[in-house]
This record gives structure tokens, sequence and C-alpha cells, in this order.
């Protein structure tokens, strides 16, 4: 019996690390009073013009992102002959998040002038995502199976009556 390889198991650890940070980020942004910052100025970076794009809360598209990735994640575990879909739309995203994350950086370093701890861990949450899957994708490329798929589809697997 082949064992599972452990990034997938990885990746989904932390897209749900981010589904948390994020869906925390998500309620501060419609309820400022419950911002808990130990580290930076929180509430400077989540009441800039910046933490919103046409009037959504940067925190719900993160959620989104990371909700994306989960589903990928799973759908990978359930159905490993989509492994290669899967894990290139996941890098794809995680491409994205990190893009973007890096863009929101900069923003809170030489526009804002101030540092939001959540942000930061949501940054190399998805950065980490982006090497994860970007490992899974080079196994791709390389023509190495990412996922042990189920040799029998599930109907053959019946005992078959003896002839």
């Amino acid at each position: 019996m082949s064992r599972r390889p452990r990034w997938p198991l990885l990746s989904l650890l932390l897209a749900l690390a981010g589904v948390a940070v994020a869906g925390y980020l998500t309620v501060v942004a419609y309820d400022d009073a419950l911002l808990v910052c130990g580290l930076g100025d929180c509430s400077t970076v989540q009441n800039s013009p910046y933490a919103k794009v046409g009037g959504v809360p940067i925190a719900l598209l993160g959620l989104g992102m990371y909700l994306a990735l989960l589903g990928g994640g799973l759908a990978r575990w359930r159905w490993p002959r989509r492994a290669d879909l899967l894990t290139s739309a996941n890098a794809g995203i995680a491409l994205a998040g990190t893009l973007y994350s890096a863009y929101l950086t900069y923003l809170e370093l030489f526009v804002i002038h101030a540092i939001c701890q959540w942000c930061v861990t949501s940054a190399v949450l998805v950065t980490a995502l982006l090497l994860v899957e970007g490992w899974g994708l080079r196994r791709l490329l390389r023509g190495e199976l990412l996922l042990e798929a189920d040799p029998l589809p599930r109907a053959s697997r019946r005992q078959q009556p003896a002839p």
C-alpha cells in the first residue's frame, strides 16, 4: 500500500489557517470594535481607503480566495485523477494571491505607513501556499504521480462470481 504525499495535507492546513485569519478580518471589517492588534497599527490599515475595493472589504476577497484553495485541496483528495487540474488551479490562485498580498504589503509600508499583523500573517500564509502548490505543480510537470489514484473504480471492487 503506497502512501499519499504530505504536501496536499500541508496545503489544506495552510488554507484552513487562511480561512481563519481572513474570516476574522472580514468580521472586523464590519465591526471595527472587534479588532485585536498586538503588533503594528491594524486599525490604521483596516480603516485606510485601500482596505476596500469597490466597497468590498479586501478581507472578504481574501476569504473567498482561501475558501477556493481549501475547496480545491479537498477536491484533490476526493478526485485524485483530477489532481493535475486542481493543482494547476490552486497554484494559479495562490500566485495571484501572493502578488496581490505583495502589493498590499507595499501599500502598508510606503503609502499607509502602518503594518497590520493579521495582514502580514495572511501574506505569509498565501506565500507558503504558493510554495506548497508550486511544489505539487513541479511534480506534475515532471510527470510524477501527485496522489495515489484508486486503481479500480468503485463499481469494480465487488466480488466477481466464480466462473
